[in-house]
């Protein structure tokens, strides 16, 4: 489901790029989400309000410096808080919770609540397998 009511979802993938949304995925007012490589995100994931997801820079910084593409994974049952930023190259495992304003730079384990710039792990989150946010 798309929400954008107030200010349109914007999503995008090159040519060739994988782009795969699960099932039940909920984005929010706002959102970018822009693969050049590949960007895959989990079934039952929340993505809250202007939170941006990218897979590349999309511009190089000088010409020695081309932009690289790296994949991004989201996992099953996810959620991102207001205005996330995930960065190229990160890997966010199932069932954790992202806090708002955070950026995602690398990878963050399962069933973990994370937050800041970078995110990093606050504590572990108990929640049992089959378990999707309503």
């Amino acid at each position: 489901m798309i929400r954008g009511h107030v200010a349109p979802c914007e999503i995008s993938a090159d040519g060739d790029a994988l782009l795969l949304i699960g099932e039940r995925v909920f984005l929010n007012q706002g959102v970018v989400i822009a693969a050049r490589e590949s960007i895959e995100i989990g079934d039952d994931t929340l993505i809250g309000d202007f939170s941006a997801i990218y897979d590349s820079n999309w511009h190089q910084l000088d010409p020695g410096h081309p932009d690289k593409p790296r994949p991004v994974t989201i996992g099953k049952n996810v959620w991102l808080g207001n205005g996330v930023l995930v960065l190229p190259g990160s890997s966010i495992g199932d069932h954790t919770v992202v806090a708002a304003r955070s950026v995602v730079k690398g990878d963050l384990p399962p069933r973990v609540l994370a937050a800041g710039n970078p995110a990093v792990v606050v504590r572990q989150l108990e929640i049992p397998d089959g378990w999707r946010r309503g």
